[in-house]
């Protein structure tokens, strides 16, 4: 009975693997070679065949809703990639700390890139990200210090502090309302989405792009050469929790655990760059500002913005580094090249303060302390 139901499984996702490529093909001949570096898929056939059988898996007939008032699929010229995602949702938010109020739109989205395989990312957009300068965190997957809490790395200290930042910058009042549906319908009314842009109602000079990226566990550790990969995030992540092992039964660095599993540190290089690619797709596919304030220690991550059309104004983002990820920000530089991270300690508080005095400082002064 077993094997029926396996070889059944296996045979449909053979099938549906067959489709996908059939329909990224049939895509590949329709793209028009008019300007732009995005073409939104309209065509309602060729948008129900890449529903039903991408990731999604959602059949038109089935659904009781109109399935494009919920998604945008659309392809990226450069890359030639497939973009799926959601048309957004908007969030009451508050940061874990100072609970801090404001309001984020949240897009999920599946890319399709040829050169590596199936990314998958997280967007956040907090306040107007199309008529200034917007402010970018891009943050890979970490599940032990996410999930787990793990004081080895910074990864959670700096989601925390781009969190912090977008919130401060466009922090809201919470209304007083009789009950949670006044309430729930005021907050999606806050947000308009209009023509794949997602137009924040309020008073807001500045927008955050917050961008995590759930494929990426383990710098991108997902990628193999010469394959399509369609699980990045569960190869990535089960990769990780290798390398992690390999730190300290085989006492060796950062680096070395990648090595000591069989694969090279920062996979996301491979392929000229492919695994860099994910931020500037999404960037150019939510259509946001041109001119962008990087926080980032990766030199990697910029070029890849600044050869895709951006004008990037690097921030350093540490977000907190104390004695237990002492050794990791060390070789974070020494082995990754990151840029302006070592072992120094360094508090949340501290450098949330710096990062915020040096984003009001490229902002010319318009926002208090």
């Amino acid at each position: 009975m077993i094997k029926e139901i396996l070889d059944k499984g296996i045979e449909n996702y053979k099938n549906r693997i067959s489709r996908v490529k059939e329909i990224y093909f049939s895509v590949l001949d329709k793209v028009p070679e008019e300007e732009g570096k995005v073409w939104q898929i309209k065509d309602k056939a060729l948008f129900n065949e890449i529903i039903l059988n991408f990731v999604t898996g959602l059949d038109q007939e089935k659904a009781k809703g109109d399935l494009m008032r919920l998604y945008d699929i659309a392809f990226h010229k450069p890359t030639q990639s497939i973009i799926i995602a959601n048309k957004g949702a908007t969030l009451f938010s508050l940061t874990e700390k100072k609970e801090t109020p404001h309001l984020l739109r949240h897009i999920g989205m599946c890319v399709y890139n040829p050169k590596i395989g199936v990314e998958y990312a997280n967007v956040g957009l907090v306040g107007n990200v199309y008529d200034n300068r917007v402010v970018l965190r891009i943050e890979s997957a970490c599940t032990p210090s996410f999930l787990f809490g793990s004081q080895r790395c910074n990864c959670y200290y700096q989601w925390k502090n781009i969190r912090q930042l977008a919130a401060s910058f466009n922090k809201i009042k919470a209304l007083k309302l009789k009950n949670g549906d006044e309430f729930e319908s005021w907050v999606q009314k806050q947000f308009v989405y209009d023509k794949g842009r997602h137009i924040y109602k309020k008073d807001s000079k500045t927008g955050f792009v917050l961008l995590h990226i759930d494929s990426q566990n383990g710098m991108g550790s997902g990628f193999t050469k010469d394959e399509f990969v369609f699980d990045l995030s569960e190869r990535a992540s089960m990769r990780h929790r290798g390398e992690y092992s390999a730190e300290q039964t085989y006492k060796t660095t950062m680096y070395g655990g990648f090595t000591t599993i069989g694969i090279d540190g920062d996979p996301r290089k491979e392929n000229g760059g492919a695994g860099y690619m994910i931020t500037p797709i999404i960037m150019d596919f939510l259509q946001v500002n041109k001119n962008v304030i990087m926080l980032t220690n990766n030199p990697l991550k910029i070029n890849a913005m600044e050869k895709s059309g951006y004008n990037i104004t690097r921030v350093k983002s540490i977000g907190a580094v104390n004695i237990a990820g002492a050794t990791e920000a060390t070789q974070r530089g020494s082995e990754f090249n990151h840029l302006d991270i070592n072992g120094t300690l360094t508090s949340f508080k501290e450098d949330y303060k710096r990062v915020k005095k040096e984003i009001i400082k490229l902002l010319r002064g318009n926002y208090e302390n």
